[in-house]
């Protein structure tokens, strides 16, 4: 067996909130090509179904938004001499 690699990728939104309260939304394997203005276009979206937890505060803009990327190597030990 050969040693394998696996690549993932996150779009991470942070949400903000009335209170100033914030929170991380995740999404695996967004489109490859998402753009800052498909993000901003969310925020019109999001008003009214996003809401705080700690007061129930109404959510206010995506104040950042990346994506992360994870690679994972997997070792193949068995051919050890």
């Amino acid at each position: 067996m050969a040693d394998t690699v696996k690549q993932s990728y996150q779009l991470k939104l942070v949400a903000g909130f009335a209170d100033g309260d914030e929170r991380t939304i995740s999404y695996d394997n967004p489109r490859p090509n998402i753009t800052a203005e498909e993000i901003i276009a969310l925020n019109s979206l999001a008003k009214g179904v996003l809401v705080g937890d700690k007061y129930g505060a109404e959510f206010s803009i995506f104040k950042d938004a990346g994506i992360a990327t994870t690679t994972q190597v997997d070792l193949d030990l068995s051919t050890q001499p």
